[in-house]
């Protein structure tokens, strides 16, 4: 993933067994590095631009739930 990309943005509870859509057509702003000490697991921080209103709904889709993103 980099810069520019086009992603949809997906929430899920656990125990949910469908994810929720929160937001399509995101544009991928920034993806932070890789993490290279042990133990910090494979997770990476990906900032992407949406409308006002979208961009509240993937906030607080991040509160309390897990949220992925997916490519076009």
């Amino acid at each position: 993933m980099q810069a520019g990309d086009v992603v949809d943005v997906l929430a899920a509870s656990d125990g949910d067994t469908d994810p929720r859509v929160v937001a399509t057509d995101a544009i991928v702003v920034l993806v932070s590095e890789k993490q290279k000490a042990p133990g910090t697991g494979g997770d990476r921080v990906v900032l992407v631009a949406l409308p006002a209103h979208a961009a509240n709904d993937v906030a607080g889709a991040t509160l309390m739930q897990t949220v992925t993103v997916t490519f076009h």
